[in-house]
């Protein structure tokens, strides 16, 4: 079994939540600790930060920046991982900061066009993951095809 390490686990609290609970027994061994919005969905997680959903508010996107600095410190996560949402964004820009490496898998509904928050993502994960094979065009040669961890293609 390899030497155990923090994870960062980020996602939202609903879909990407799902998900998120759907890949844990790869955490298994492991210290990990979510940062996620505050919702009843996430209250229930172990360790977590919750904060307000910044959707797309530049002031809470600010906030969040010096939220994860702050817990960063704190926690001195070895690896993000997120599944999606544009919560990714300034948790993995404060990675950067920390050298932290970044896991990011695409998910949701996003079939056959990136979601702006993998638009991003792509650029900024060490990894960069999509669970729909027409994606791996739409992105490009870092993209990976993973499968899907929940859902089901749609019907052609």
């Amino acid at each position: 079994m390899p030497e155990p390490i923090k994870i960062c686990c980020t996602c939202s609290h609903g879909g990407h939540l799902n998900e998120m609970l759907q890949i844990q027994e790869a955490f298994a061994g492991h210290e990990v600790f979510y940062f996620c919005y505050d919702a009843d969905t996430t209250r229930c997680l172990q360790n977590r930060y919750l904060v307000p959903n910044m959707a797309k508010n530049p002031i809470e996107f600010l906030k969040n920046l010096v939220r994860v600095f702050r817990i960063f410190r704190k926690e001195r996560p070895q690896l993000i991982v997120s599944t999606g949402a544009e919560i990714a964004i300034p948790v993995v820009l404060i990675g950067k900061l920390f050298r932290v490496p970044a896991l990011y898998i695409e998910c949701g509904a996003q079939v056959v066009r990136p979601s702006v928050t993998g638009r991003v993502m792509y650029w900024m994960a060490e990894e960069f993951y999509v669970q729909w094979p027409e994606l791996l065009d739409a992105y490009g040669p870092r993209a990976r095809f993973v499968g899907s961890l929940i859902d089901e293609a749609p019907a052609p």
